[in-house]
């Protein structure tokens, strides 16, 4: 039967099957994410680093931590380990500290995120492209180890590698790089 059609009418049937896979794809793609936006589960605003998980525990006091205070700190040492050294000059004037608490609704605010939803890290101060170069100005990166920790459950690795993330995607705020040009390069 498939012999009998010539070779222009078997591309145009070819064409049409894919073309009918693809709308197939992109339709479910969309029904996907439209769930996912009303489940609360991602934002469609959001940046990387922002993430619905359903809403944090009322008494953000009361979170248990896998890691130790130390542990997590020697993680986020690690992660800073692995810049290179050409980059040394940048982060002269940055200090990285952890949390092992939650992001406050007012940081939230200041960063234009959701309050229900996570914030793995921080980043406060002026950054590089405006300018300011002085050791007197302010830069602060904060990593919240509950909500990194939250994410990525007792996976010691996938611990380290969303620290990893997340300390380059704060520093490359400090350089002043947008979102989208984070997420062009996997950030």
């Amino acid at each position: 039967m498939f012999s009998q059609i010539s070779d222009d009418n078997r591309l145009i049937i070819v064409l049409t099957l894919l073309g009918l896979l693809f709308a197939l794809f992109w339709w479910w793609n969309q029904r996907a994410k439209k769930w996912l936006e009303e489940n609360d589960r991602i934002d469609p605003e959001s940046g990387p680093l922002e993430l619905s998980l359903g809403s944090r525990p009322q008494n953000p006091n009361a979170t248990i931590l896998r890691y130790s205070e130390h542990e997590f700190q020697e993680m986020v040492s690690n992660a800073l380990d692995e810049i290179p050294p050409e980059f040394d000059k940048e982060w002269e004037n940055v200090v990285v500290t952890v949390s092992t608490g939650w992001a406050t609704d007012a940081d939230k605010k200041r960063m234009g995120i959701k309050e229900d939803h996570f914030v793995l890290g921080s980043y406060s101060g002026v950054s590089r492209t405006q300018g300011v170069r002085s050791n007197s100005s302010r830069h602060v990166i904060v990593i919240y180890q509950p909500a990194i920790e939250l994410l990525c459950g007792d996976d010691k690795e996938r611990v380290q590698e969303e620290i990893r993330k997340t300390v380059l995607h704060e520093l490359a705020h400090h350089l002043g790089m947008s979102h989208s040009r984070m997420k062009d390069i996997g950030l």
